[in-house]
């Protein structure tokens, strides 16, 4: 019997260790000032993926006036961002003015705003923990 429980017990342990424990974020856009096109999202895990462009998910919404929920399922722990615009015209591209700046409604999770020049990975960063099922983040659209 002694034989057989050891062996058995390095199988749970691995099993359990292998078994990664997965949250969800929701991600609520307040201020969407019309219905016009869709809202455009895309999430980032880590800085190095967000300076790069590579968005761990990406998904489109019908906007709709006012507040949206956004939920991206399955992450794993670890730091994440999020970015997002408005395609007012469904052009699948943020328009800018002639000096490059936004007329499309955009923004960021923890609802960071940009101060002469783009945010900082540090003002739209967050953590999802562990132990953590659900993490909520909200931002409000600037336009």
């Amino acid at each position: 019997m002694k034989h057989l429980l050891k062996p058995l017990l390095v199988a749970c342990a691995v099993i359990s260790s292998s078994l990664v424990q997965a949250s969800d974020i929701e991600f609520e856009i307040a201020g969407i000032n019309n219905d016009n096109g869709k809202i455009m999202i895309q999430l980032f895990k880590g800085e190095q993926n967000y300076d790069q462009g590579k968005a761990e998910s990406a998904l489109i919404k019908a906007a709709t006036k006012g507040t949206i929920t956004i939920i991206f399922n399955d992450l794993e722990a670890g730091e994440y961002a999020v970015r997002f615009f408005h395609d007012e015209d469904n052009s699948g591209e943020l328009e800018t003015n002639l000096f490059g700046l936004p007329v499309e409604g955009y923004g960021f999770s923890n609802n960071a705003k940009p101060n002469f020049g783009p945010v900082s990975y540090s003002d739209i960063k967050f953590l999802i923990p562990a132990n953590e099922s659900v993490v909520k983040n909200q931002t409000t659209v600037i336009y």
